[in-house]
Formats: structure tokens, sequence, C-alpha cells
């Protein structure tokens, strides 16, 4: 099996083979939509909106594949002449359309089929070779369409060369499928043996060929994979937008090179999971701003910056006239700006990951040092070594009193340079404009919204893909609606007003790694040369880059650079909430072992702004590993910052095998007695033992 034709390349000399016969079709061009009866759905809105038919373009869609299928079993399927305008003349019997607007359909198909059709690059680099070495092309494909249109397409692509020759199903009445059409390769100076062919079908590009001597390549590379076939699956509820993003994911992976199955894992799941769950939220994002007239969309650093990219390019695409900007800002460097009564809602935030700092760092957060409060704590014995130890009393002292002035005075101390910032930035002008951010309970989009408006400017409008509740932070959920919640339009869910749908157990984690930066933290900001700069953790975050950031990034511009956004073909802004969930929960529950060795090394960094290290998402399961987990009461671990199925699939047959009956037995027990949690605890030692 070939996963990309540039794999041939070392197998070809100048006297093998004779004779390169290649399929056409998802192997030296593919379509820019996922399927190819997705075309019809896309032909279908076109003439609904030409008013050239009077149905849906479902209905259409649905009409034309069947016509098909009758005209093949009709007239012998492949191995006959049927076509286009035998296709139509059914069409119009089933749709009630008169006769005579059958070439006027036959002409919009064969036009929308070829702006539709693209060449796999790898195509090009592969003819060249064959060019060089002397070896001559067939161009062998199982195809309604005419020797004609398909030479005409090949050249306009710059596929056909000089002496290439073709042999197509349509002119023949002889088919791939049925061994009859690899008859038109062979003469009398050159036998199958002599011949090497390549394409994407087992049946007819590999057995069919195959059987009859020829040797063969089959080349998967152009082929939809899973994801693209999920995507394929959502086109009509999706107005054709989920068949565009399947096709744009399958020429972003045959566009962007992999050096290994490690790269490619993490291309393909950069276009067939990501790119189509972020450009939904970009695309949603864009179409929200049009309904309120928005002229500024402010993405927040760091989670923001692969979606203000996305944004922009989008924007670009479709012409729209929107000012996409992205700012440097944390809950480290903004939130304690926004301290003006040092209550529950401004400073909880800081007590949600306590435990996991030191003294300095919990203190760092509102810019004080132990010897600001030693003496205010009262606590003898000198620094702690826990945050976790000072933080009860430094909470109890921020209701009054000097602690609370303390703070106060550096919350105000610091404000002076955040708005100056803001305003530098645009936050603070009359521009109607949104701010736009990842999710979770939104500590850093209330610090924001509570500066501008503070200052007198009108608050933005704010765009997240979810909203937690405050509990699940542990924190408290105020008795009145806070003013940024109101301005609040959360994308997938919204649990604080039980609005959206339910986050699936790896969603939010999923989301994160794909809005992952090439920068550290802003820790702050510095006056430089008149203007206001982000002092950062680190310029370049080079454990992300070392492990594949920049490929993943690629792989997401190909696929908006391969976006079919056209109006009359496809509904951009419809609506693929649903199907960017299931690609997501795909991936999460169900990867194979090269997504899982890729992705698992992923470097996690988490959500918590404790600023600890990264550490990798998955790792391969051994009886060691398990005991020592089952010791210490995490195993399963299915929390948020672990991959339990990446590590499953990175594990060993035996100890995997065992592992998924445990699991199963495991989720039966979720919210289960403590009994059953017992047993099922002691069933897994017995698995892992076995």
């Amino acid at each position: 099996m070939l996963r990309s034709l540039d794999d041939l390349e070392s197998s070809l000399s100048p006297d093998r083979p004779k004779l390169l016969s290649l399929d056409v079709f998802d192997t030296v061009v593919t379509r820019s939509c996922g399927r190819p009866a997705d075309l019809f759905l896309w032909l279908g809105r076109r003439l609904a909106m030409q008013g050239k038919i009077g149905c849906s373009p479902e209905v259409f869609a649905r009409a034309r594949a069947a016509a098909e299928q009758a005209v093949w079993r009709r007239d012998g399927g492949l191995d006959s002449h049927a076509g286009p305008t035998e296709f139509y003349h059914e069409v119009a019997r089933r749709l009630h359309l008169a006769e005579t607007d059958v070439p006027d359909l036959v002409a919009a198909e064969l036009a929308l089929e070829a702006d539709a059709l693209r060449a796999v690059p790898a195509a090009h680099r592969l003819l060249q070779r064959c060019e060089a070495l002397g070896i001559p092309v067939s161009f062998t494909s199982d195809t309604y369409f005419s020797g004609a249109f398909i030479g005409d397409k090949l050249r306009s692509l710059e596929l056909m060369r000089p002496g290439s020759r073709l042999l197509i199903s349509s002119e023949e009445a002889r088919s791939k499928a049925s061994g009859r059409l690899f008859g038109g390769l062979t003469d009398a100076d050159l036998s199958p043996g002599d011949i090497l062919h390549v394409g994407d079908h087992p049946h007819s590009d590999v057995a069919a060929p195959g059987r009859l001597g020829i040797e063969t390549r089959w080349c998967v590379a152009a082929r939809l994979n899973r994801y693209e076939e999920m995507l394929g699956e959502a086109a009509p509820p999706t107005a054709g937008l989920a068949a565009s993003f399947a096709g744009a994911s399958r020429m972003a992976r045959v566009s962007v090179a992999a050096q290994d199955r490690r790269e490619a894992a993490i291309r393909d799941v950069a276009a067939g999971v990501a790119a189509p769950a972020l450009v939904g939220y970009v695309l949603w994002i864009l179409k929200r701003a049009q309904e309120l007239s928005l002229e500024r969309l402010v993405f927040l650093a760091r989670d923001g910056q692969v979606l203000c990219e996305l944004a922009q390019r989008i924007a670009r695409s479709l012409g729209l006239k929107i000012d996409v900007r992205y700012i440097y800002v944390s809950r480290r460097s903004t939130n304690l700006a926004a301290t003006f009564e040092a209550d529950e809602e401004e400073i909880g935030w800081v007590f949600r990951d306590v435990t996991q700092l030191t003294p300095a760092g919990f203190l760092g957060r509102f810019d004080l040092q132990w010897s600001d409060v030693a003496d205010l704590l009262a606590m003898p014995g000198g620094e702690p070594g826990s945050a976790a130890d000072i933080a009860p009393a430094f909470r109890a002292g921020l209701a009054d009193g000097p602690i609370r002035d303390a703070v106060l005075a550096r919350a105000a101390a610091r404000r002076e340079v955040v708005l100056d910032y803001l305003r530098q930035e645009g936050l603070l002008d009359e521009a109607p404009q949104a701010i736009v951010d990842f999710g979770g309970v939104g500590s850093q989009i209330r610090a924001i919204h509570a500066l501008v408006q503070n200052a007198g400017a009108t608050p933005p409008h704010i765009f997240m893909i979810g909203l937690d509740k405050p509990e699940d932070a542990g924190l408290t959920t105020p008795a009145v609606e806070p003013a940024w919640v109101a301005a609040t339009e959360a994308y997938l869910y919204d649990h604080r007003r039980n609005r959206g749908i339910r986050r699936l157990r790896g969603f939010g984690t999923c989301v994160q790694m794909f809005c992952a930066a090439d920068h550290g933290t802003v820790t702050g900001y510095r006056r430089e040369d008149g203007a206001v700069a982000p002092d950062l953790a680190a310029r370049v975050d080079q454990e992300m880059l070392d492990w594949g950031l920049g490929l993943f990034r690629s792989s997401l511009a190909s696929f908006v650079d391969h976006l079919v956004l056209d109006v009359d073909l496809v509904d951009p802004f419809a609506d693929v909430r649903d199907i960017s969930c299931a690609l997501i929960n795909e991936f999460w529950t169900n990867p194979d072992a090269d997504e899982a060795m890729a992705w698992g090394s992923y470097p996690f960094e988490g959500a918590q702004a404790s600023g600890g290290a990264p550490q990798p998402l998955a790792h391969r399961y051994t009886l060691s590993t398990i005991g020592r987990d089952l010791r210490a009461g995490r195993f399963p671990n299915l929390g948020w910052q672990h991959w339990y199925e990446g590590s499953l699939a990175m594990s060993a047959a035996p100890i995997r095998g065992a592992l998924r009956q445990a699991e199963a037995l495991y989720r039966r027990s979720e919210g289960g007695s403590g009994f059953l949690q017992t047993r099922v605890v002691a069933g897994i030692r017995w698995l892992a033992g076995r």
C-alpha cells in the first residue's frame, strides 16, 4: 500500500516498468468536496438559486444519484457508453423537468465538475520523474465523463504530458472493474508483466488488474479517511458545508508534506478534526459579527492566536470588511488590574489551583511578596512551604483590613499600565467590537470587560466556545448575573445558563491543544519607546515547536486555502456544531496507534495559571504503571489532563485487551454505589494481572 505517490518514485527505473498506468480520480486528481455525490448537492444548490429547479438541493442530489444507478443497471454499468446525458434524461423524468432542460443540466454539472477538480501535488512529481526516465504513462479511468473532458482537465492541471495515453471506460464501453479495460494497455510489444498500474480502488485498481498479471500498487492518499467520511455524511444537514470541509481536509493532507507516520498523524488530525472544529467556530463568530454590526474582533492570547489567524484568512476569502486583531493578555497579567472590590467574583480565580503554587507564586498574583504580608498574616515560623498554608488566612484578610488595602493598592498600580495597553490596542475605542476566547469559567473575559467598563468605554461583546459553571472550578455563582455574562455568547455550550450541548469528556482538552500558541504566557507589560509592550514568559515556545506546532498550523492554513465557501454552492454559515463534536469525540475515544503516539506526546500545559511544567497527555501502560496507579487510587484516570484512550492505544495488545474489558466495567459503574466501585477496582486488578 502506498500512502503517497511519492513512495513510488524510488522504485522506478529507465527499464521498469515499461508502461505506468495511472488511475485518474482520487489518484492523480481529486475533488474539492468529499464524496462524488456531494457535488450533486452543490449543483442542486446552484440550480435552485438560479431558479432552474423547483425542489430542494437535497432532493435534487438524491434524484441525480438514483438516476445514475438506474441507468447503470439498465445499460450495463461502466461497461457501457452511458453518461451524463442519459443520467439527466432520467433526472428530468423523476423531477418533472422538461426534456429540453437536459443539455443545460449536463453543461452545469460538467462545469462544476471541472471547477471542483484539483491535482494531487505528488502526481506532478511522479510524472516529472517518469518524463525524466522516459517511462510512458497511460491515464486509465472508469468514468462516465468523455475522454475529451478528462483530457482537457488533465492538461489544464498540467498532468497530461505529450505522448501520454488516455484509456477511458465511457469511450471503450469496458471497465477496469470488469478487467476488460486493461486489455487496451497491451499490444504486440507489451505484455501484462511490463505494466505497473496504480490506483485507489482495492478491486478495480488492484484485484482486477492483478488477476491479469499486471503489477499493481494501491495508493490510498486521496481516499477519504474516517474523519472525512464522517464529514461527507454530514453534508446534507449542513447545506453542503461539511462536504467542503471534507474536501479541504483531503487537499490539506495531500498538499502538506509529512516526513514520517508521526508527522502524518499530526497533519491528518489537524486537517480532519481540528480544522473543521475551529473553522466552524470562526465562521459562527464572523456571522454573529455581521448580525451585530461589529467592526472589530479582538482575539485574546494565547488560545486566540490560531483562531485569529483563521479569522483573518476566512474574512479575506469571504470579502468581509472587519478588523481582526490579536492582543497579549493573560489572567496573570490582567486579572489583578480588574480587582476593584476584592470580592469572590474578582479574586476567586487566584484560589482555584492554590495547591499547585508556592507561596511566592500565590502572592505574585497580587504583585506581593512574603515580606509585604508576613506581619499582616501573623504566622510564626517564617515563610511556609506551601501556598495552601497561607491561602485561608489571606482570603479572610481580603474581606477588610490591611491585606485588602494592600491588594487594592497593587491592583490600582497595575491597572494604569494595563488600561494603557488596552487603549493602545483599541479596546477603549467606541468602535462596536467583540473579544474572543476559548472558554472556561471566564475570569479573564470578566476582567477585560470590567476594565473597559470601568474606564468609561462601551464594554465589548463576548464570544466563547463554551462557558462553564463557576462551581465546576470550585467557585460560587453570584445571585445576580454579572454584566459580562449577559454580554457573552457561547458557541457550543453554556453550562452557566444551561444552554447548548453537554460537553463530552476530552472535548476541552482537545480544543485547548488545537488552540496552542507559539509563545509563552503574558506575565505583564512594560513601557517602551512611547508604547506598551507585553512581557512574555517565553518569546518562543520551543517545546511546542519541537512537538510539531509548525506542521499543525501549516495544515490548518492549507485547509482554509482549499475551502470552498462560494454561497451558490454551500452555506458558509451553516451549523456544523454537531459534526465538529462528533469528530473530536471520534479522535479522543478511538485513536489509532499513530495518533496516540503523536498526540499523546503533546506537551499539555492545562488551563490553570500555576505555570506548571507541561506533561505528555498519554503514556504506554505496563503492569508496573497500572499497579502504581491502582495503589494511588487513580486508575483508570479519566481526568482532562490524561488521555486514557491514547495510553490504551499505545500499550501492548494483551494489556490493551484486558484494560478494555476493565474500562467497560468502569463505565458501567460510573454513578454507581461505593460497593460497585470497589468491585470494579477489584476486577481491574484481576484483569491487569492476568
